[in-house]
């Protein structure tokens, strides 16, 4: 009996902030009166066939129903969505009216001052770009990346003819062709993600040293000049091997995460010191510290320069090799634990 009393009371208060009277809440469910009075005064129940309705009319779930009380976290996050839908509409609504306010001006100012559309492509084109980010994607149900990437790629194309179209000059067939270049990597991400089941990460930065190699190349054509085989390559090289060898450290390494951080701390610590050297190889004009300068730790003491170059450098490098090492040896400390414990439980 408490029950029902205390569902009354539930719906009683549910249907006053609703505003509803105990005629139009019959009404609206094609029950009497009395029905509806009964429930309120914990003298029976609703039909089951009731409850979506009721719930309807009232504002309220199907659990808040059944347990007679407000489901406040429910409640919370209703409103918060509720709230986050307002805020998006209306960024929506206030980019579409920004992107008319810029292009009617523009429109009318270049077809009144130069007696032709030139330079609003630009502006059209440009706030096209903006529509594909801001907008388009809210409005797809489906392929959202694919359509809204083709349209930020076609909006892109437009917006070089645009710009030569105002300046001209012989720069359109490689500016077209290194935007292509360009655009081929997030292209490339999105169909091994859309496509490959394998290994993703290998693949993406397999992806991702490819396109790098391409893309100077492409620049290189389209420039002139003889850096590519010179600079460009070999820089290029000694990065992606960097980034492939903590790819592998991280990734493939079995080992645990002292040892991994570790012997990636290692790597980093040695980046600038072998850049210098390839840097030295490469344009040996320039003056750049020698690895062997790196180890001089007897700087430390008297502060004073290296190959011309300040001694915190030195210390610098001298703390990250002494914690690499630290970390180093504790993974390989936990390792040979690991692996006496695996050795001991398959004898």
């Amino acid at each position: 009996m408490d029950e029902k009393k205390t569902f009354g009371a539930y719906i009683r208060r549910k249907r006053g902030e609703a505003g509803l009277t105990q005629r139009e809440l019959a009404q609206s469910l094609y029950v009497t009166e009395s029905s509806v009075s009964k429930w309120e005064r914990g003298l029976s129940y609703p039909d089951v066939s009731l409850v979506p309705a009721i719930c309807r009319l009232l504002h309220i779930s199907e659990h808040e129903f059944f347990t007679a009380c407000d489901d406040d976290e429910a409640s919370a996050q209703a409103r918060a969505a509720a709230v986050w839908n307002r805020v998006v509409k209306g960024t929506r609504i206030f980019f579409a009216v920004a992107y008319l306010t810029a292009l009617v001006p523009c429109f009318l100012c270049n077809l009144v001052f130069e007696g032709r559309l030139s330079w609003f492509w630009i502006v059209l084109f440009s706030l096209g770009m903006a529509f594909c980010v801001t907008n388009l994607p809210f409005r797809l149900k489906r392929n959202k990346l694919p359509i809204c990437m083709g349209g930020l790629s076609a909006c892109l194309l437009l917006l070089l003819l645009a710009c030569w179209g105002v300046t001209g000059g012989p720069w359109l067939g490689g500016g077209l062709a290194i935007t292509a270049a360009g655009l081929a990597l997030p292209w490339g991400l999105w169909a091994v993600n859309r496509f490959y089941s394998g290994r993703r990460l290998p693949a993406f930065l397999a992806l991702l040293t490819v396109w790098l190699f391409v893309l100077l190349a492409v620049i290189s054509l389209t420039t002139g000049g003889n850096w590519l085989l010179r600079l460009g390559y070999p820089i290029a090289a000694f990065v992606m091997a960097l980034v492939w060898l903590l790819f592998v450290i991280l990734y493939w390494l079995p080992a645990g995460p002292w040892l991994k951080g570790g012997l990636a701390t290692l790597e980093i610590t040695f980046v600038l010191p072998l850049g210098n050297c390839l840097g030295a190889c490469l344009v040996p004009e320039q003056k750049v510290p020698t690895l062997a300068q790196y180890f001089a730790w007897q700087v430390l003491i008297t502060h004073a320069d290296v190959g011309g170059f300040s001694w915190i450098n030195v210390l610098i490098f001298a703390i990250m090799l002494l914690a690499a090492l630290a970390l180093v040896g504790v993974g390989v400390v936990l390792e040979l634990r690991r692996l006496r414990r695996k050795k001991n439980r398959v004898e």
